[in-house]
């Protein structure tokens, strides 16, 4: 203690006041650090699936009998692509109670709804939205892509194929893969396109992205000031390439995968980019009509029910 002391004399004021900083830095850090600690109240297992939760027993099952529906969902988008998945460990969830605590204990990703980071999906349960499942959907399917399909793809199709389950309805229990459920992101924007119904002058004010440098992932608008723009063509073109005249680009897209996706690999497997683009316009502009004031079901676990074998049924949504 003699020694410490002497040295502290020894120092100069300009290094008292830097080494009092840095214990002032660390203290932060320190209280920072218990702020966001994060401590789950309980844990479900589910067939594929290990939540760790700080929601209540019934959202967390909700939430996990979802998941599994997911998951069945996934199996049948995986073969309709021609891939299977491989064996995996149970999958992990990390479920926070609200948005607030979710954004608290996620610092630097505190700005997402959800986030996948292996070997967790993230997410909180957003009980004041018709659909409270679909942030969890989008990165159940990034997780499954990853860990149980084990897919190497680029942002847009990997975007494309999650937006593309999260947005299905799920009716009784099963999902409903290309039905489209209006609750969910980034499907409540469609009506905030403005599109004219010319291509290329929509092209021309950025109203859409040109196929190309989707595919490319240059080329476009800065996806920071045009988030949801991106969201709406990665979505809008899975569906496109799954859907389109009863699956008719479906196995293509299946080959495209296979192969390695590339912009040139593309053209080869579906077919020249011109051609594609301005069918998926055209699809575009029909979704847009034809979901125009469309209101989907809300989807809800029967209230109080908290057994393994609870149902879900659907509320109609509530002005």
């Amino acid at each position: 203690m003699v020694v410490l002391e002497r040295r502290m004399r020894a120092l100069t004021s300009r290094e008292k006041r830097l080494l009092i900083y840095f214990a002032v830095f660390c203290g932060i850090v320190a209280w920072d650090g218990v702020r966001r600690h994060w401590s789950p109240e309980g844990a479900l297992e589910t067939e594929h699936y290990v939540i760790e939760s700080s929601a209540t027993t019934d959202q967390t099952r909700e939430i996990g009998h979802v998941a599994e529906i997911v998951y069945e969902g996934y199996r049948e988008l995986i073969a309709q692509l021609q891939h299977t998945t491989q064996p995996h460990p149970k999958l992990k969830m990390k479920l926070f109670k609200d948005r607030e605590e979710f954004r608290r204990c996620n610092r630097f990703c505190g700005w997402a709804e959800a986030f996948y980071r292996r070997p967790y999906c993230y997410q909180y349960y957003s009980a004041d939205e018709a659909n409270p499942h679909h942030w969890m959907m989008h990165e159940a399917t990034h997780q499954l892509n990853a860990e149980a399909a084990c897919l190497t793809l680029p942002q847009w199709l990997d975007e494309g194929l999650a937006c593309y389950v999260s947005t299905g309805r799920i009716v009784g229990d099963s999902l409903r893969l290309g039905e489209i459920d209006t609750n969910t992101y980034p499907v409540w924007w469609l009506d905030s396109m403005e599109l004219s119904g010319d291509l290329e002058a929509d092209k021309k004010s950025l109203g859409i992205i040109p196929l190309r440098a989707i595919l490319c992932g240059q080329g476009g608008p800065d996806l920071d000031k045009h988030v949801n723009l991106y969201y709406l063509h990665w979505w809008s073109l899975a569906h496109f390439l799954m859907r389109y005249e009863n699956g008719m680009y479906r196995a293509g897209l299946a080959r495209l995968i296979a192969d390695g996706v590339t912009a040139e690999a593309f053209e080869t497997c579906i077919g020249p980019v011109e051609e594609i683009e301005a069918r998926w316009y055209n699809q575009l502009l029909d979704l847009r009509k034809r979901l125009a004031g469309q209101v989907t079901p809300r989807v809800r676990l029967r209230h109080g029910e908290t057994s393994d074998s609870a149902k879900l049924t659907i509320e109609e949504s509530k002005p």
